[in-house]
């Protein structure tokens, strides 16, 4: 996968995604990152584990994002969550060259017509990424829509990343999804503690108890992440 060039710095990239160029053949499922809130209120969507405090379920489209895929909804089209799975994981890859990243050091953003937060379950993006940041790659993905990219080497960065992040939480919205930054470990996302927090002991964040089956019952309500 080609990962938009920042020419071994940061750069500005100019232009913007349209999903419709996504050839539709038959159904069609794309990811959506859900948080622990707003899954606890659709106990009949179809959730996969991603991280602590986050859930990926899958959507109906184009246009993504705004009818969610159900359990009752698998029974009836007599499919698996893995060929969902599977399918949505598809039309992701399929749209990533139509990714784009804006701004000027010390954050970048991305744009991704408004599932931004979607790109996090593309490893080799980040992977390619992480090359290119001062520091450890670090990103603040308060909303589904908002993705604030920057390094953990650039303190500018991170004070930016933070406080863009308190301003949507603050602001409130529909499709909140993390207070904390994360940073990419590994090939995977962990939270990035605080300054205050670095000498204190590792807290973990809530996870979801999702089913593997169709629930039987609605689950247990679950702490929220911070």
């Amino acid at each position: 996968m080609a990962t938009p060039s920042l020419e071994g710095a940061w750069i500005t990239v100019q232009g913007h995604t349209r999903f419709s160029s996504v050839q539709v053949t038959s159904t069609t499922y794309f990811p959506i990152l859900i948080s622990a809130r707003e899954a606890e209120f659709h106990p009949d969507w179809v959730l996969d584990r991603f991280i602590p405090g986050l859930a990926v379920g899958y959507s109906f489209g184009p246009p993504f994002g705004e009818t969610m895929v159900t359990w009752p909804d698998l029974e009836k089209m007599r499919v698996s969550r893995r060929t969902v799975k599977r399918q949505a994981e598809e039309t992701l890859y399929a749209a990533m060259s139509q990714l784009r990243i804006h701004g000027q050091p010390p954050s970048l953003m991305l744009s991704f017509e408004g599932l931004e937060s979607t790109v996090l379950l593309v490893e080799e993006f980040w992977n390619d990424l992480a090359e290119q940041v001062p520091g450890e790659l670090v990103i603040g993905v308060p909303a589904r829509d908002v993705v604030i990219v920057t390094g953990s080497g650039s303190a500018a960065g991170l004070e930016k990343t933070r406080r863009a992040v308190e301003r949507m939480f603050f602001a409130g919205g529909s499709q909140l999804l993390m207070h904390d930054l994360l940073v990419w470990r590994a090939g995977g996302w962990v939270p990035l503690p605080r300054p205050e927090e670095e000498s204190s002991p590792e807290i973990l964040l809530p996870d979801l108890d999702l089913p593997e089956t169709e629930p039987a019952r609605t689950p247990e309500p679950i702490d929220q992440p911070r």
